[in-house]
């Protein structure tokens, strides 16, 4: 893993920790309201257009945005390709602890798994 790699994995996990509460919030009502058993964040430096914005960096001073979305939905929008569907279904399940968050960065872009407990 490269040094910068590890420095945004560090100040993500510095955000994840900050905001457990509210993002775990977020995933809950995501399951418990029945919208997906698969929820995913998107940890972000710039708008996006690909989910529901949750936590804005510039409101919470924080150094990345996060988004909430469903593994149906970011295989819906191809950012996920359909035949790895299962694959990150089995991830998910195997890391019922974690949650799953696609960090976007602009030198990293990779799913990461994360504890909100």
């Amino acid at each position: 893993m490269e040094d910068k790699e590890k420095e945004v994995l560090k100040v993500l996990e510095l955000d994840v920790t900050n905001f457990k509460k509210e993002l775990k919030e977020v995933v809950d009502t995501i399951v418990n309201e029945g919208f997906s058993k698969f929820p995913m964040l998107i940890a972000h430096k710039e708008d996006i257009a690909l989910a529901q914005k949750v936590l804005d960096k510039e409101l919470f001073n924080s150094s990345f945005s996060f988004s909430a979305s469903t593994l149906e939905e970011l295989v819906s929008k191809g950012v996920i390709l359909k035949e790895k569907e299962e694959a990150f279904k089995e991830q998910i399940e195997t890391n019922k602890d974690k949650n799953c968050v696609l960090l976007i960065h602009p030198e990293v872009m990779k799913f990461i798994f994360t504890s909100l407990k």
